[in-house]
Formats: C-alpha cells, sequence, structure tokens
C-alpha cells in the first residue's frame, strides 16, 4: 500500500513539472531590424553610411552593425524552437559584469567573418546586457527590446580587439554571420575591390582621396533604442 502510495505521489511529481512547463513563458528569438556593413559608425554610434564594397586604398575599414529586437510577448512563429536537453550557454572563456536592470534579457552575441573561400578571419563575440524597460520601443502596439551589436575589421591591420587573425587580402565576396544565443539570426556580404598593398609596393591608388585614419574599433554593446516616428 505505501508503494501505491509513493508511486501516486511520484506520478503528481511528474504531472506538476509538466504542467510548469507548459505554462513557462515562451522564449522569443531576435528579430533583425537593421543588419548590414558601412565604412564607419557616426557619433552617435549608427551607420554614418551604407555600402557593400569597399577598396583598402580609400577604406581603412569595414564595420558590421545590427540591431536587434526581442519581442517581450513573442507570437508562436517568433519563438525559439525546442533545443538541446541542456541550454547553450556563450564561451566561458567570455564574461561580462551584470547591469543593474528590471529586466532579465542578456544575450550573447557573436559574429564571424569569412573570406571568399569560406575561411575564418575575425571571430568576436560578446554579452548584450540586459536592458532598462524604459529602454523598450513600441512598434504597432507590440512591445520589443532593444539591442545592438558591432564590430569593425581592418583592411591594412589586423584589430586584435575583434579578433581579427589576418586581412581581407583576397578580392571577392566576404560573409558575415551572426549568430545570437548559439542561433543563426543573419548574414551580412560585401565584395573587396582591391586589397592592401604589400610592402614595398605602391601605398595608393593613384587619384584616390587619402583614406582617414582607422581608429581603434571598439565593440558597441548596447545602444540608445531606435527612436521611430
Amino acid at each position: 500500500m505505501r508503494r501505491r502510495m509513493g508511486m501516486g505521489r511520484a506520478w503528481g511529481c511528474l504531472a506538476a513539472l509538466g504542467l510548469a512547463g507548459g505554462l513557462a513563458a515562451a522564449q522569443g528569438r531576435p528579430l533583425v531590424a537593421d543588419l548590414g556593413v558601412c565604412s564607419s559608425l557616426a557619433t552617435d554610434t549608427y551607420p554614418a553610411d551604407t555600402q557593400n564594397w569597399f577598396d583598402a586604398g580609400r577604406n581603412a575599414q569595414v564595420v558590421f552593425y545590427a540591431q536587434l529586437l526581442f519581442p517581450v510577448d513573442p507570437l508562436p512563429d517568433e519563438t525559439l524552437p525546442d533545443g538541446p536537453a541542456e541550454p547553450w550557454h556563450p564561451p566561458m572563456a567570455v564574461s561580462a559584469p551584470m547591469a543593474l536592470s528590471n529586466t532579465d534579457d542578456e544575450h550573447y552575441a557573436e559574429a564571424e567573418w569569412l573570406d571568399p573561400a569560406g575561411n575564418s578571419l575575425a571571430r568576436f563575440g560578446m554579452t548584450l546586457t540586459a536592458r532598462a524597460k524604459s529602454d523598450w520601443v513600441t512598434i504597432s502596439g507590440r512591445a520589443y527590446i532593444p539591442h545592438t551589436f558591432a564590430m569593425a575589421i581592418g583592411t591594412r591591420d589586423r584589430r586584435a580587439a575583434a579578433g581579427q587573425t589576418r586581412l581581407p587580402d583576397q578580392q571577392g565576396q566576404y560573409t558575415v554571420r551572426l549568430k545570437v544565443d548559439g542561433g543563426s539570426v543573419g548574414l551580412a556580404f560585401f565584395r573587396m575591390l582591391s586589397t592592401a598593398p604589400q610592402q614595398g609596393s605602391a601605398a595608393a591608388v593613384p587619384g584616390a582621396p587619402a583614406a582617414q585614419a582607422a581608429a581603434t574599433p571598439v565593440a558597441v554593446p548596447t545602444l540608445p533604442p531606435l527612436r521611430l516616428p
């Protein structure tokens, strides 16, 4: 009799766990509001231009930029698919201080740059710290949490802060893959029309304007939310 009662309690616990899982809020996947490449960021840290071709004689760097919106109450088609038994987590070697916030929406974003042959030349990841509720944006009556990811590589110098291991020294199309919380969310691409000259060769394209000095790229953890009309 005791054994039957124990089994009953066990089934009751399982049922409670199942109900709790069914009532848990669905985790929303990021919606890409803006994703692309540019030559620099403006003073307000938004893209200063829009282009997908670069010339090492004129452009000292290539900047990747992504504005992401996370739905507060995701619709069924905006939720993440069922994942593995153990939740994905960012590499243990990457850490960031916890931010004081009234929301719990930390995410980990990582971008990898691939050359025309598909070989990696830069990889950088960072924790997108939680945003305060006052930073949320409302679009068509629905609330979203904005996050921004940005990084740059040099066309003439390697940017160690961006995890750059090689120069984009091949002409052709390059690809930038963005992942958030371990899942792919988008691709950006650009073309290198010409590469940086080798040491000892001509340093500039005849008649080309002098390129601006490349500033050390800084990761942009969070930016002011999009100001929508």
